[in-house]
């Protein structure tokens, strides 16, 4: 399964001088916030950390639909390729962030990452767009030609909060994750679908 969470790092929310003491030590356990102590960018680093607990929490949401959000449980391990491991509770996911200066993009699985199985796109939301209908559409833009389907018989439902994509309104296995945060709309994809086996 996989799970993912963009920050749109221009959101005044998340400028330098935006948070308090608290919501790090709220946030963040001990190596984090050592980790940020010690960072000559401590911005950046703080929401790379925090998206990569967000996805990781969309994937332990599926498996589990007990699992509460509280993200200093969230225990996250990334090297200096920005990718590894996100750690809740016995359980491990595979993390992987991409930062280009003006969003950060994680991208968790609980299982190993796998270029042949899983998409992810992110795109801009235009001004007057809606945030949860512009990350869909761009998630049946991108998954169309994927799947070899028409993009118009394929959209995305609920279950519950968690997205499922649709081919001509019957769920179709491939497991999804949908955010949006300020300007930025992002979705991930595995075509292994939620059991895990090849399409």
């Amino acid at each position: 399964m996989i799970g993912n969470d963009v920050v749109d790092l221009s959101h005044p929310g998340v400028q330098a001088g935006a948070r308090h003491v608290r919501f790090d030590a709220r946030v963040f356990g001990r190596p984090e916030r050592e980790a940020l102590a010690a960072s000559g960018a401590p911005d950046r680093l703080r929401w790379m950390l925090w998206a990569a607990k967000e996805a990781a929490y969309k994937v332990a949401k599926k498996l589990e639909a007990s699992t509460v959000w509280s993200p200093v449980k969230f225990k996250v391990e990334l090297d200096a390729n920005l990718r590894g491991q996100v750690l809740h509770e016995g359980r491990k996911f595979s993390v992987l962030v991409e930062e280009d200066g003006a969003h950060v993009h994680a991208i968790a699985s609980d299982s190993e990452p796998s270029p042949e199985a899983q998409r992810w796109r992110v795109g801009h939301l235009a001004v007057g767009d809606e945030e949860g209908l512009a990350a869909r559409a761009l998630a049946i833009a991108g998954l169309a030609p994927e799947l070899g389907l028409a993009p118009e018989s394929l959209s995305v439902g609920r279950r519950g909060r968690i997205p499922v994509l649709c081919a001509n309104d019957h769920p179709i296995d491939v497991d999804l994750s949908l955010s949006h945060h300020g300007s930025f709309v992002a979705w991930a994809a595995d075509l292994r679908g939620a059991e895990g086996e090849p399409r």
